[in-house]
């Protein structure tokens, strides 16, 4: 009979390259933060561009 490993057992395909991909780029966490901090402005832009186009009346060629 197959002996069925546990998830817990193995990372994911997605983990393990991302672990790769830290390595390669001598990633650490000061820089994770610092990165994350740009980026939740970016976020809040996106999604104010994001809700303008939904609110914006389709028939309008204005913009």
């Amino acid at each position: 009979m197959k002996k069925i490993s546990s998830p817990k057992d193995k990372p994911s395909p997605f983990l393990r390259l991302m672990k790769r991909g830290h390595r390669k780029t001598d990633y650490k966490a000061e820089n994770g933060k610092l990165l994350m901090a740009f980026s939740e402005e970016d976020h809040k832009r996106i999604a104010t561009l994001i809700g303008r186009w939904l609110d914006k009346d389709p028939t309008d060629k204005a913009d």
